[in-house]
């Protein structure tokens, strides 16, 4: 009888009969529909909500003007590519790698986007919003620490998927972390805190040094990741004119000493880091370099 002389070949398992991809793929299409309902929550907003969103030094000095809000775009745009991107099949393995590893905190930032509308159509100064900026930095620090661990892994990854990832979390919870301290300007001064007085000018120093502080903070968290600064440096710059429009040239002089910190900081951690990397790979390091009588010396 003749043997069946067909070649053979190791063709992995499709999502239709495995289970644990059809599970991955299931979260990786959830993260989709998400990040399609910024842009569809965005557009809703005006028409479900009487609440008109206000920018600038007239509403309050630490608000960046309206055209600075523009950076949404980016970040929407960009959270729906690389969610469109982690479906593709070929993206999908038994094991779970980064890809994967991000599914949470991408969903978390993603969702947030709407529940935030959902209490700005309550008021702007609306104190829930601070809860969910709350969720919005949580999940960026839990995504930064998985990238940070999987630095390797992303290396291996394409120019442009590795750009796509890092200008998405590096431009998103850039911003993001900046708008939770526009937040609370916005809450503390809804309930009639003075902006323009000395004690004004002092809590209001106060946020943005505390905004400085978390960006600092998320400079080491994230290695040092120039989109994140970039981003900072870019609301920081908008707080500066707000409060220069608004006649309070002190808070501008702080925003601009807050993005010299930003950058400062995170010059100093990429240093570091280059340094780590550089001493790891000295041969001298290495027990394999080291001389054979040493390794087995009793």
């Amino acid at each position: 009888m003749a043997s069946d002389t067909r070649p053979t070949t190791n063709v992995p398992a499709t999502t239709s009969s495995d289970p644990v991809l059809k599970r991955r793929r299931a979260a990786r299409i959830l993260v989709v529909i998400l990040a399609v309902g910024q842009p569809v929550s965005s557009g809703l907003f005006p028409l479900l909500s009487d609440e008109m969103m206000q920018s600038g030094a007239r509403f309050s000095p630490l608000i960046p003007p309206g055209p600075w809000f523009a950076i949404w775009g980016l970040i929407i745009v960009a959270s729906l590519v690389w969610a469109l991107a982690q479906v593709r099949p070929s993206t999908i393995h038994r094991e779970r790698g980064i890809r994967d590893r991000l599914v949470l905190p991408f969903s978390i930032a993603f969702a947030s986007f709407a529940l935030w509308l959902a209490t700005a159509a309550f008021g702007q100064d609306n104190p829930l919003g601070l809860v969910v900026f709350v969720a919005y930095l949580v999940a960026f620090v839990i995504a930064w620490r998985q990238v940070v661990g999987a630095r390797d892994e992303i290396h291996r990854w394409n120019v442009t998927e590795r750009g796509l990832l890092y200008l998405t979390l590096g431009v998103y919870s850039g911003w993001t972390s900046m708008a939770f301290f526009v937040q609370i300007a916005t809450v503390v001064q809804s309930t009639g805190a003075p902006y323009d007085t000395a004690w004004g000018i002092t809590w209001q120093t106060f946020v943005l040094a505390a905004a400085t502080g978390l960006a600092v903070f998320f400079a080491v968290v994230s290695r040092g990741s120039i989109a994140y600064a970039a981003t900072v440096t870019y609301a920081l710059v908008g707080v500066g004119i707000s409060t220069a429009d608004a006649g309070l040239t002190i808070l501008s002089i702080v925003a601009a000493a807050g993005v010299s910190v930003v950058w400062a900081s995170t010059g100093v951690v990429r240093a570091l880091a280059m340094r780590r990397r550089r001493d790891s790979a000295a041969p001298g390091d290495s027990a394999d370099a080291r001389p054979a009588t040493t390794r087995t010396r009793s």
